[in-house]
């Protein structure tokens, strides 16, 4: 892909929104492959760090709204620092720009693109405006706020809307990664001329997943026998029709299968959520079989599914098939059972389980169904996993060129 002239693609992908949470970092990674196999790009990855100005003005939002207002809300810390990031994504073929948030978040990073002489934003979270001086394509990520707007104040709920309107009006296309978010999109909003494209599933095994011997997970005393939830605690993850299924696997006498769960425990909209699943734990007998690891490094994660009896997903709501956890373990060829809601019914595959969203008991009986057709499921080898996983990074690169065709326009 090269501009007129002869002039290479510069794409800039803009991580502020994304890098507030580990599965916004892996979405980000896993669109850098796709455009590094497009020849003629050359790729950034903008990366916002905040000043003292800005960290002042959020502990002043904080404080006023929990000292004065009254509010129980938590206090959000994201997984990764700027300096983090750099280190996630640093590469020969990828340029890593962190530059200072002040004030105007739009403004400060047009003079970072500006800079780099950047053709193409994409993708972004930010809704940058029609007069914008260079294409740019955002990712609309799903419309929980419209199924379940008991997680969410009235405040959020009206900004989401507003924002995700206003975006439809400015856009001229937007990336989804599910065809039920662009149906949920067309169902609640005026789309009018803006296109909406939905990227293909993307399970891609990463290289150094399949080299793991030397990463140390016995430091984390893990039971012989468990299922692996890799969620954020956050209220529609719904971690606790899992904890309720595996009591009633432990009645029916399952006894030696547990649940280990990753994922940083804090949700700023109930700050006391996780604290009622451990009480709701110790009240059925049920805390020595739910371990709990806290945010671990990606590598640690990765060892961990892979040596799991499956992969877990009650999930109420996501915005792509089976969220981050279902992209690794099909991948990796490790199964996984997933809650039945329309996205996750999108994803088609023999390691893929599925029970009613929100019933212990259908989750229960279809645990011990997959427990007893475990050593009937496919078996890949590496190698199998890999030619896989091309097969979709092929058919990724060619929706990622589509979009950046349609967006460049007569540019290219």
């Amino acid at each position: 892909m090269i501009l007129m002239g002869g002039a290479v693609l510069r794409v800039a992908m803009v991580g502020a929104g994304f890098i507030g949470w580990g599965g916004g970092v892996d979405f980000l990674k896993a669109y850098v492959a796709p455009l590094q196999r497009l020849s003629d790009c050359e790729i950034f990855i903008f990366i916002p760090r905040d000043s003292w100005l800005r960290n002042a003005a959020r502990d002043l939002r904080y404080h006023f709204r929990t000292k004065l207002l009254h509010r129980q809300i938590g206090r959000y810390s994201p997984p990764y620092t700027a300096r983090d990031l750099v280190d996630v994504f640093r590469s020969d073929d990828v340029h890593v720009v962190v530059y200072d948030l002040y004030w105007d978040v739009i403004s400060d990073l047009t003079k970072a693109l500006k800079k780099y002489h950047i053709d193409i934003i994409f993708p972004t979270l930010l809704d940058l405006g029609r007069d914008f001086p260079i294409p740019w394509i955002p990712y609309l990520p799903d419309l929980q706020h419209k199924y379940y707007p008991e997680f969410f104040s009235e405040e959020e709920i009206r900004d989401r809307d507003v924002s995700f309107q206003h975006l439809l009006q400015s856009a001229r296309s937007v990336i989804v990664e599910a065809e039920d978010v662009k149906n949920d999109l067309e169902k609640f909003y005026s789309v009018g001329n803006t296109k909406i494209f939905v990227m293909p599933y993307t399970a891609i095994p990463e290289e150094e997943w399949f080299s793991l011997e030397n990463v140390d997970v016995e430091k984390y005393d893990l039971p012989e026998k468990y299922f692996l939830i890799s969620n954020q605690f956050w209220l529609h993850k719904d971690h606790k029709t899992a904890f309720d299924a595996l009591k009633l696997m432990h009645d029916a006498g399952y006894t030696d299968y547990h649940i280990v769960c990753t994922g940083k425990t804090d949700d700023y909209r109930d700050p006391r959520y996780f604290q009622r699943l451990l009480e709701t734990l110790h009240k059925n007998n049920m805390e020595k079989y739910v371990h709990f690891l806290g945010y671990i490094p990606k590598a640690d994660q990765i060892k961990i599914l892979c040596q799991s009896q499956a992969a877990l997903q009650p999930t109420l709501f996501e915005g792509n098939p089976g969220g981050g956890i279902a992209y690794n373990a099909i991948s990796l060829g490790v199964p996984i059972i997933l809650s039945d809601i329309p996205v996750n019914l999108e994803l088609k595959s023999p390691l893929v389980f599925f029970f009613k969203k929100q019933n212990p008991e259908n989750l229960k009986d279809v645990m011990v169904k997959f427990i007893g057709e475990l050593e009937q499921l496919p078996q890949y080898n590496k190698l199998e996993l890999i030619e896989q996983g091309e097969g979709r990074l092929e058919q990724l690169t060619n929706a990622v060129n589509d979009v950046l065709q349609y967006n460049m326009g007569e540019n290219i």
